[in-house]
């Protein structure tokens, strides 16, 4: 599963045009110039350390369905192979009439076992994929709306007028910027101020370059 796996782009492009859209409304009527800066959405999204959590808990949970899931295909693997051992008996002509009739009667007995067992199956993986969906959906949102919370109190902090996604990913927010008053460092500094240690972006050594042969 890739790192963006609870990353709905979409919803990530809704909630920046929405937060967009609203400041320009207080501002384009005043006639005043913007004051205009930018945040990698999907950088952002992806350096949070809660992002990271996120993705844990959903591999976490995701783990046990699968273990649950397994035992079912387990279970009615052995179904089947019974099944088959009994119709194999039930027409087997060494055996007395009476033990193909008992094997037959089992034998039905263990197909309507098995048409139980593969409902039940598709029922839980229905409600598995049900169960994910609806769960990646909300730990994206509520990281969304975290990063939502501290571009707002930057911006205003800062005095800006218009907060826009520059996400290369994105194109609908933003064609084109020099990369002029960028707040995506900033902003994810302040997310993940507090990250557990284990959760912390680990920055690469700094490797000094080799003396030159007039400084030996």
């Amino acid at each position: 599963m890739k790192s963006k796996t609870i990353i709905h782009l979409r919803l990530i492009k809704l909630v920046t045009l929405t937060f967009a859209l609203a400041i320009i409304t207080g501002t384009i009527y005043s006639q005043e110039s913007l004051k205009i800066a930018t945040v990698d959405m999907s950088k952002t999204f992806d350096s949070y350390w809660k992002t990271t959590l996120s993705n844990n808990q959903i591999k976490e949970r995701e783990a046990d369905f699968n273990k649950i899931e397994q035992g079912m295909v387990d279970d009615i693997k052995l179904i089947q192979e019974e099944y088959s051992r009994l119709v194999q008996s039930a027409q087997d002509p060494a055996n007395s009439a009476a033990k193909r009739e008992e094997d037959t009667k089992k034998a039905r007995l263990k197909a309507a076992e098995n048409d139980r067992s593969l409902r039940s199956l598709s029922e839980y993986r229905q409600n598995k994929q049900r169960t994910m969906g609806e769960m990646r959906a909300r730990l994206s949102k509520a990281r969304v709306d975290e990063i939502k919370e501290v571009i707002s109190a930057k911006a205003k902090q800062g005095g800006y007028d218009l907060i826009v996604n520059s996400a290369q990913n994105d194109t609908g927010l933003v064609l084109y910027t020099v990369g002029k008053n960028d707040l995506t460092k900033e902003v994810i500094e302040e997310l993940n101020k507090e990250a557990p240690e284990e959760y912390k972006i680990n920055k690469p050594a700094v490797v000094e370059p080799a003396p030159s042969a007039t400084e030996k």
